[in-house]
Parts: structure tokens; C-alpha cells; sequence
């Protein structure tokens, strides 16, 4: 008699009970597991870091001396905001010692330090420099009268509170008359050759 085979179905039956059970567990997990990947999140960029503000500036208008031709050549830039005012007008005298064009210069002495700045009620500017600033008035007329013109141009134009520009030598008036510039009182806003403009209601000085 030949060997008898081994019976097949139990294999089958466990088989099929397997695929069963694995069905049902699926059929259960699918769809939560669907429902949370409606749920999660897509992947989100890292925000960038804010720019870093940058601080606030202001334009100013600047003259410059042309000596070739005897007249102020304007020029704008944009410099850094300062809180005080004092800061404000050494900032403007900064950019006007930095003559960049080939034709211009600075209106101020080599090596002049401006010293204090003090504004009073009646809009008269008080800039007190050392004692280099009487180089002033040491050349020509034309000369003084351009590098004055300049520096009080500059300040009236950006600073509405001053009306007029006292030049001060350690604390001390200076004691100059050369050619149509009086140094020993303060200055009018003016042209190189102009007589000095008229400031409507300012206070008359006693005489």
C-alpha cells in the first residue's frame, strides 16, 4: 500500500482564519488612520528672524563753498537721527567738513573743534569753537564771506528753530569785521554778496 499524504487542510483552515483576523484589525485601523493624516499638519518653513530696524535718518541740505566762482554749491545727503538737538547740529557740521566734490571745500579751518552748542529763545544759534576758528577771517573777503554763508545756510535751512548764527571763540565773542562779514554779531541766513534776508517779526536789537 502506498504512503498516505499528510492531510492539507488544517494548514488552510488556520490560513484563512489568519487572513481573517488581519482583515478585521485593517478594516477597523483604516480609517482612523486616515482621519489623522487629514489631521496632521503639513511641514511649516522656519519664519525668518525680523530684519533688524534700521535707525530713522534725515536729509540734509548742505552748502558748499565753490571759491572758483564765488558761490555755494548745495548738496543733500542722508545721515543717522539723532535724539538731541545739539547732536543733530554737530552731526550737520560732520557732513560739512567732509567736502567730497573736487571743486568744493570745507567752510571751516583745518583742525577747528566745535567746541559747545546752545540755541536761545530768540533762535539765535551760539556755536563756540576753539580758538583756530579766528582763522576765519584770515584770508580774503570773498573767502570769509563764503565759508560764513556756508556754515549759517546749512544750519538755518535745517534747523527751523535757528534764525541766526552767533560765532563764539572759547566762550568769547569774536572781535572780526573783514570785507561785508561782521563777525562780532550773529549772522542772518544770506547768499555770498546778498544782503542778509529779512526775518519779519524777530526782535529788534537795541541800539
Amino acid at each position: 500500500m502506498g504512503r498516505r499524504r499528510p492531510a492539507l487542510w488544517p494548514w488552510v483552515t488556520l490560513l484563512a482564519v489568519s487572513v481573517g483576523t488581519i482583515g478585521a484589525i485593517g478594516w477597523e485601523v483604516w480609517p482612523w488612520t486616515v482621519e489623522m493624516s487629514f489631521a496632521r499638519p503639513g511641514p511649516t518653513g522656519v519664519a525668518p528672524p525680523p530684519a533688524p530696524k534700521t535707525a530713522e535718518e534725515m536729509r540734509v541740505r548742505l552748502f558748499f563753498p565753490q571759491e572758483a566762482i564765488g558761490i555755494l554749491m548745495e548738496e543733500e545727503r542722508e545721515i543717522p537721527q539723532r535724539p538731541a538737538f545739539a547732536e543733530r547740529v554737530r552731526a550737520v557740521f560732520v557732513e560739512l567738513v567732509k567736502a567730497k566734490g573736487a571743486e568744493t571745500r570745507s567752510p571751516l579751518p583745518p583742525g577747528v573743534e566745535l567746541r559747545q552748542v546752545f540755541l536761545d529763545a530768540f533762535g539765535i544759534l551760539y556755536l563756540d569753537f576753539d580758538k583756530k576758528i579766528q582763522a576765519l577771517a584770515a584770508g580774503d573777503a570773498i573767502q570769509t564771506d563764503l565759508a560764513t554763508s556756508s556754515i549759517v545756510l546749512t544750519l538755518t535751512t535745517n534747523f527751523s528753530e535757528v534764525r541766526r548764527v552767533q560765532f563764539l571763540s572759547e566762550g568769547e565773542e569774536l572781535i572780526l569785521l573783514t570785507g561785508g562779514v561782521d563777525l562780532r554779531k550773529p549772522l542772518q541766513p544770506r547768499f555770498p554778496g546778498e544782503e542778509a534776508q529779512s526775518l519779519g517779526s524777530q526782535p529788534q536789537e537795541a541800539k
